[in-house]
């Protein structure tokens, strides 16, 4: 039994540089820059890897990025049963307004929810956001208590709902008439957008795929206010807003699909707030989609239960392993740039969690950014070992320093299976 081995080396991680090269790298690296949002972020769907931001925590008027959230929230409720898109709404006086764009929304009329959540999404309609929000929340009031509800469930640290449409309104605050907007950031409108393509994917493309929205009883025929749809085919999504605070918004997607490049599918999400202009915000969105399509692409790095590192449990021979991911492991890259890879070994109490993970994986960029991590396994099953095999991890795990026994994390050459 191989019980004189070497003490742990004092080392916190081991670190392999990887170099992950498609041609090569240019003397001078192409960045991508905004000039044109006052806040912005990028992400791609699979990995979450932020490709761009700029001032992505900054609090602005969200304006009428807000019928995302109304969007989300109609979802939940058609997935629950409580309403169909082919309920019948009699419009009240309280869903008759217009300001900014709308469908002519008439009280006493009745109109289909599915034809009001088109309108809310291609035109953006006012009017049809708070025909919505009533039929569904049962009032408005109730209805926006749901927006911040879901916001909180979704991460939306720094947005507050007042409205389902976005629309600058007064409310009285400590006995004084105040206007108020719904804000947020652009990092929350990111986490908003890829929660809905999260849980409903095709209801939402359904929808914002569309290029217009037609009602020949109202003579309504407008195109889709998102401008990228005719000028990028492969967009689908998502919605404009603008208010005099939150200036010209949108929220872009488009997926990516596997072919010569991309080893995998995946979906870029961006957001771009605050434009001075219509034109602005057009080419905030273009250019940087046109960029990322250029220089970035969807990579497999290993697939699951495919061997990541070999290693020797407890640093012994007869204990050699392959550690896997239990997933696909894929990552967003850069046309030529260095991806390092950092594999950090764990201590694992088989008498308490013989399931665990040995180690982690982290992918990270030049910069240091992780871009992509997984926990590691054994394919020896560590409950199956025998009674002298056990031994011998029992008192090979002797060999660790004393002091690093009162250490919350062990940091390692290899990982180590103690028995109790």
């Amino acid at each position: 039994m191989n019980i004189f081995i070497n003490k742990f080396k004092k080392i916190s991680i081991v670190t392999i540089s990887l170099l992950i090269c498609i041609g090569p790298m240019s003397q001078a690296e192409s960045r991508y820059s905004d000039h044109y949002s006052d806040s912005a972020i990028i992400s791609d769907y699979k990995t979450n890897r932020i490709i761009y931001e700029k001032n992505a925590d900054k609090k602005t008027a969200m304006a009428s990025l807000s019928k995302l959230m109304t969007l989300l929230i109609t979802f939940d409720s058609i997935k629950e049963h409580n309403v169909s898109k082919e309920d019948i709404v009699k419009i009240e006086a309280g869903d008759y307004n217009r300001e900014g764009t709308n469908m002519k929304l008439v009280p006493g009329e009745d109109v289909k929810l599915g034809h009001m959540m088109d309108a809310l999404m291609i035109i953006s309609a006012n009017d049809a956001a708070l025909a919505i929000s009533r039929h569904v929340g049962g009032d408005y009031g109730h209805f926006v208590n749901l927006m911040n509800q879901k916001a909180k469930e979704i991460g939306m640290k720094d947005t507050v709902f007042y409205n389902p449409n976005g629309l600058p309104m007064k409310m009285n605050i400590n006995n004084k008439s105040l206007v108020v907007e719904n804000h947020t950031t652009a990092r929350d409108v990111l986490e908003l957008c890829k929660f809905i393509y999260k849980n409903y994917p095709d209801e939402l493309t359904e929808i914002t795929n569309k290029t217009d929205f037609v009602d020949k009883a109202k003579s309504i025929n407008e195109e889709n206010t998102n401008p990228l749809l005719p000028l990028i085919p492969q967009v689908d999504g998502l919605k404009t807003g603008f208010t005099t605070a939150a200036g010209y918004c949108l929220t872009y997607s488009m997926p990516i699909r596997k072919d010569s490049n991309n080893d995998v599918n995946n979906r870029i999400i961006g957001v771009s707030m605050g434009a001075p202009s219509k034109e602005a915000r057009k080419m905030a969105s273009y250019e940087a989609l046109n960029y990322i399509n250029k220089h970035y692409y969807s990579k497999s790095y290993k697939k699951a239960n495919q061997s990541v590192v070999k290693t020797k449990i407890n640093g012994m021979g007869n204990f050699e392993t392959n550690l896997v991911s239990k997933k696909d492991i894929i990552f967003v890259k850069k046309n030529g740039e260095d991806i390092k890879q950092e594999i950090t070994y764990y201590r694992v109490k088989l008498s308490e969690s013989p399931q665990s993970p040995l180690a982690k994986l982290v992918l990270k960029d030049g910069r240091g950014n992780i871009i992509a991590s997984s926990d590691l396994y054994s394919e020896i099953q560590a409950q199956s070992l025998g009674i002298f095999a056990k031994l011998e991890l029992l008192i090979s795990s002797w060999f660790v320093d004393d002091d690093r026994k009162a250490e919350n994390q062990y940091l390692l050459d290899f990982p180590v299976y103690e028995v109790f």
